[in-house]
């Protein structure tokens, strides 16, 4: 009996620890598998990759395009910013140039970010709905699906975080400052929104609002800095700041009336803009009667920052990726939420012989079944091992040449030569690099993807000079004669 009453008196003061370790362990168990492979490289994380890779060699904050040559302007490169790139610089420079090793970085990174949110939650609504919070995103596919990649989302979150901590428990503006930058810096499409959404919030308060708000912007400063002398050229040429505005204005090479006209089309054809639609409209519920002064303060916040980063996704060709830390943030709001509401209609459940909690408990777990089951079922988290299994072929028996990558990044980055030439077409930026080192420097080998258009100057190159060695899931690869 009296093991019996230990293990009792264990699991009531620790059941939460417990709890939160049996979800950090889900999530690594889960992601270990198809760590690499699931959710599949793609463009952004490519450039990361580039990015700190340039670093970790040279010191540049840029994109390789030939042997000691970069693009030259870094500045539009940096949709994932220097917090993120330059420790993964770091990472490469201990353990080597390694795909795996980014992505367990990663995974490290979404752990924190649950822990974070356990201990945030924790200190405003308390152990209980702090841990419905975390697993409410543990559950949901889109976390693994942009946390896992080496992109400034999950990094960022931790520091958006660590800036609302810092400002509602310890009034620490400062602090709030330096992280909100950091987090702005790491992700500048995503998290640029919430500075305007805390001077909301501080507005909101009315007490003492300009001397906050100078405070936060001083705070900000040195991320500010850290950005203007590590990325930039020169940060000094007007050319550079007049660019990156013209840049994000619309750096989506789309027409943004076209894109705002096909979202709100299309938005009740997207499960998942429904789905957060409708636990907004909770969340409003919440900021209604809301009462105590930090919740209803973060209220302010996420209400101001998820209506912008909806303005956002409009603006966009429908990138979901803009509104993830909007719907991170709804989950932390959302088990708080949910008893606010049940308080005030308590008749309701009062008829089914449950208590608050309980009904909280319920409503997320029902939540949670939905988001487990669709994780497992239809989550679109595209899997492949095409880029791995063509740069594997080509590190294993070319691993001394030079090798050229025709318009394909997502190879090229996997790639360890640093003997590489590449031109690089992507969205809303000037060409990276050209072809012209096919008829210019003739690498050793050259990589293509099947159905590559080529002017007829390359053409004539490719026929006098490569012949095909072997094609690899979609990949076209040719040597030198």
């Amino acid at each position: 009996m009296s093991n019996l009453a230990g293990w009792k008196n264990f699991l009531e003061q620790y059941y939460a620890r417990v709890f939160l370790g049996v979800i950090i362990f889900f999530v690594l168990s889960f992601s270990i598998s198809t760590l690499t492979t699931k959710p599949r490289i793609w463009i952004d994380e490519t450039v990361t990759l580039e990015l700190a890779r340039g670093f970790s060699r040279l010191g540049i904050l840029d994109i390789q395009i030939a042997p000691d040559k970069f693009s030259g302007f870094p500045q539009f490169l940096q949709s994932t910013g220097y917090p993120l790139t330059i420790a993964l610089a770091l990472i490469f420079k201990f353990f080597g140039y390694n795909f795996t090793a980014v992505r367990i970085f990663m995974l490290l990174l979404m752990v924190i970010a649950l822990l974070a949110v356990y201990f945030f939650g924790k200190s405003l609504f308390g152990k209980n709905k702090s841990l419905l919070s975390v697993i409410l995103i543990a559950s949901f596919a889109s976390f693994y699906g942009s946390g896992r990649t080496a992109v400034g989302e999950i990094p960022g979150f931790i520091f958006l975080l660590s800036a609302i901590y810092f400002w509602l428990n310890k009034s620490a503006y400062y602090w709030s400052g330096l992280f909100l930058g950091l987090a702005i810096v790491t992700k500048p499409a995503v998290f640029l929104l919430a500075f305007p959404a805390i001077i909301f919030a501080f507005f909101l308060e009315g007490e003492i609002f300009f001397q906050r708000l100078l405070k936060i912007i001083l705070g900000m400063a040195p991320a500010a800095i850290g950005w203007i002398f590590l990325v930039p050229q020169n940060p000094f040429l007007k050319d550079i700041w007049f660019g990156l505005f013209n840049f994000y204005r619309n750096p989506y090479s789309s027409e943004i009336t076209a894109n705002v006209t096909n979202n709100l089309l299309n938005f009740l054809h997207s499960p998942t803009l429904i789905y957060f639609g409708v636990l907004f409209i909770l969340i409003l519920f919440g900021w209604y009667y809301a009462e105590d002064k930090k919740i209803k303060s973060l209220y302010n916040f996420v209400v101001f920052y998820c209506l912008l980063a909806f303005i956002y996704y409009l603006r966009s060709p429908g990138w979901l990726r803009y509104i993830l830390i909007a719907e991170l943030l709804i989950f932390i709001l959302l088990p708080w939420t949910l008893s606010e509401i049940f308080l005030r209609f308590g008749k309701f459940i009062s008829k089914l012989k449950i208590n608050n909690e309980q009904a909280v408990i319920i409503t997320s777990g029902f939540l949670i079944v939905i988001q487990f089951a669709r994780l497992f079922t239809g989550a679109q988290i595209f899997h492949s091992v095409s880029e791995i299994k063509t740069a594997s072929y080509i590190n294993d028996n070319f691993s001394q040449k030079s090798v050229g990558i025709l318009d394909s990044p997502k190879l090229s980055v996997l790639l360890r030569t640093d003997k590489r030439y590449q031109a690089i077409t992507l969205a809303g930026i000037p060409a990276i690099g050209n072809n012209s080192f096919l008829i210019n420097h003739f690498p050793d080998v050259l990589v293509f993807a099947s159905g590559q258009e080529f002017s007829e100057a390359e053409i004539i190159a490719l026929k006098n000079y490569y012949s095909k060695a072997v094609r690899i899931d979609g990949y076209e690869i040719y040597g030198k004669f």
